[in-house]
């Protein structure tokens, strides 16, 4: 029987290192920005959503840097299941996430949704300046 968890956090494989960074307190994943959306080769999926600001709980070496934002990206691995609806525009799309019990993974907004069901997902935090912040990185295989 599958346990259903409060907190996105506790979902992830790697939530110690995302709990430190806010505290023990994780922000929530609404109104979120959709940056970048990637489909693996290897059936990976993986998704950059920024805060539109630095959430509470924040390290506060990330304001002494000079940021005002932070971008979340999740990688999910394993995937049985993965529906993309919608259709995308120029910008970027304001979004909700959830995480939901047994592997689900959500994101909705008016124009697009995503439904994935996965095996393991990690997250990884890039704090940024908005105001010098362009286009997310490209990712690369670790």
């Amino acid at each position: 029987m599958n346990e259903e968890k409060s907190d996105w956090i506790e979902y992830l494989d790697n939530k110690v290192a995302l709990l430190n960074a806010f505290s023990g307190e994780s922000p929530g994943l609404n109104r979120l920005r959709l940056a970048q959306v990637i489909i693996g080769q290897t059936g990976d999926f993986r998704v950059s959503l920024n805060f539109p600001e630095l959430p509470e709980h924040s390290p506060t070496r990330w304001i002494a840097n000079g940021n005002d934002s932070v971008q979340l990206r999740l990688s999910f691995y394993d995937l049985t299941r993965l529906s993309i609806s919608g259709r995308a525009h120029e910008g970027n799309l304001d979004v909700d996430a959830s995480f939901e019990p047994d592997g689900r993974f959500l994101i909705s907004s008016h124009l697009f949704d995503v439904d994935l069901t996965y095996g393991h997902v990690k997250a990884d935090l890039y704090p940024f300046n908005s105001s010098v912040f362009e286009e997310p990185r490209d990712w690369y295989r670790r």
